[in-house]
């Protein structure tokens, strides 16, 4: 193969399902070596492309070129695509649950000796994978068991024990805490340096910029331009993304009362988090800060009701309140947006206005029966005010975007009246745009007089819109930041246990 042909080609890629145009004349190359990045908001088309690479998606109309060679799209299927060099890591899990993680990385491909499976070929192969991988991930119980970056990192071994020319990571890092991150990108650069080009699909903007060589930005299933990282900034990257320059994307939170919403003193739960104490005042945004393992899940998993606590008080308002479940939690009008959306925040078999109206649900209720009318219309109000994008409030939330599922999870607490919100990481997955408007949706809470628990790993996120931010290290908070010291730099020592 000459230098500069492709890996990969698209040419004037369309892509109609049955009412919906998801990809209009879309062209797009891949280099030997080369990391690129597919970027625009959810909905735009990115998984859709990805699946028209790998053989799942036919194209409507277009061309597809592999290694120079044109593929004739009538016989091309995902085997075909893997046979041609062609893997890829889904943001949602493709994963057998009942199956082992070695089964799972080598199913399909197999290695026999005889009539039977040769278990020590493969799982000395595995090893070598998970060495490369430098992972220490049990491969011997059913992956149902492992924890979510775990399965991550069977579905990258996966596609590193095919040897693949092209390898397409959908939402990798989504899932996966700063150090996992680290080792992807590791991982990335020995694969470009081996001659693999990478297609890289990741809202988060800071690792593009660290790891990717070119772009490419889709918006509404159109093609709005190619380049090199180095020839742009993030603000211009983000207003190609949303059709739009955001000049502030963090608001100024400035709505802060006297008093306090909530307060915990000497929390304590075992393997969880040890003595937290902090405060929350109407209007507040406080942020919480740690390396994974820190607690901070837990510990507003805890406030919830949702995690079992030793020792320790909880106040609402200055009165002790006895939080032991999330009924007890949502009664003084607590709610919690999960890390985990769709297995924690929504009853994805369940509709829009269900999913809105379930912590309300005793407000429609009179005599036992349910009013549906009032429901459907409280629903359809508080999903309007969020700019839900939607077909209607009988759409399962399942088919929807993760910026719109999101929106879901903060509607129904926003339509029960919650005065606090603990979020935990509520960005995770989701696109710039969706990002800046829940930002602003924040915002206007805490200038109703509602306070914000913001956990977040990101922390520009948290230092952008965090008046006071609480570091955890080993189960403990170790500093309080606000004012001059909200810095990065000072955070980031007190995260490492270093002290600001």
């Amino acid at each position: 193969m000459m230098q500069d042909t492709p890996l990969l080609e698209i040419r004037n890629c369309t892509m109609e399902f049955p009412g919906v145009r998801a990809l209009d004349n879309v062209s797009f190359k891949l280099m030997s070596g080369e990391c690129h990045a597919l970027v625009g908001e959810n909905g735009a088309g990115k998984s859709t492309l990805a699946k028209c690479i790998i053989g799942e998606n036919i194209m409507t109309k277009g061309e597809l070129y592999i290694c120079g060679e044109k593929i004739n799209l009538s016989n091309y299927s995902v085997r075909t695509s893997q046979q041609k060099g062609i893997a890829i890591v889904h943001q949602e899990f493709q994963l057998m649950n009942d199956m082992t993680g070695i089964e799972n990385i080598f199913v399909g491909h197999y290695t026999t000796n005889g009539p039977f499976i040769d278990w020590k070929k493969l799982k000395k192969k595995a090893e070598e994978i998970m060495d490369f991988l430098q992972s220490d991930v049990n491969l011997n119980i059913p992956v149902k068991y492992l924890r979510t970056a775990e399965k991550q990192i069977i579905q990258l071994a996966r596609a590193i024990m095919m040897d693949a020319k092209v390898i397409i990571l959908d939402e990798l890092t989504a899932v996966l805490q700063d150090k996992e991150i680290k080792n992807i990108f590791r991982i990335v650069d020995i694969l470009k340096k081996r001659g693999t080009g990478i297609i890289y699909i990741s809202h988060r903007l800071d690792e593009i910029f660290e790891m990717c060589e070119s772009y490419t930005v889709l918006c509404d299933g159109r093609y709005i331009n190619s380049g090199y990282v180095k020839d742009v900034d993030k603000p211009k990257l983000i207003s190609m993304i949303v059709g739009r320059e955001l000049t502030q994307v963090y608001p100024r939170i400035e709505n802060t009362q006297d008093e306090v919403l909530l307060e915990v003193k000497g929390l304590t739960a075992e393997k969880g988090f040890r003595n937290i104490n902090l405060k929350l005042h109407k209007g507040e945004v406080v942020g919480i800060a740690g390396l994974v393992g820190a607690g901070k899940t837990e510990l507003v998993n805890a406030i919830f009701g949702n995690y079992k606590v030793k020792s320790g008080e909880i106040y609402i308002k200055g009165k002790p309140v006895q939080i032991r479940k999330p009924q007890d939690a949502i009664k003084h009008k607590i709610g919690l947006v999960p890390d985990e959306r769709k297995q924690l925040g929504l009853i994805t078999l369940f509709n829009i206005k269900e999913n809105t109206v379930l912590p309300s649900i005793k407000r429609f209720a009179k005599f036992g029966f349910s009013n549906h009318k009032k429901e459907m219309q409280s629903a359809y109000e508080y999903n309007e005010r969020m700019q839900l994008a939607y077909a209607s409030l009988w759409q399962q939330v399942s088919k929807l975007s993760g910026g719109n599922q999101q929106k879901i999870v903060i509607a129904k607490w926003v339509l029960a009246d919650t005065e606090i919100y603990l979020f935990d990481e509520p960005t995770r997955g989701i696109d710039i745009g969706a990002k800046v408007e829940i930002y602003k949706l924040i915002d206007e809470l805490t200038k109703q007089g509602k306070g914000v628990i913001l956990v977040s790993p990101e922390l520009e996120e948290v230092i952008g819109l965090s008046n006071r931010v609480y570091i955890m290290f080993e189960g403990e908070i170790k500093d309080e930041v606000y004012g001059e010291r909200k810095t990065q730099s000072v955070i980031v020592n007190s995260l490492l246990g270093l002290g600001g």
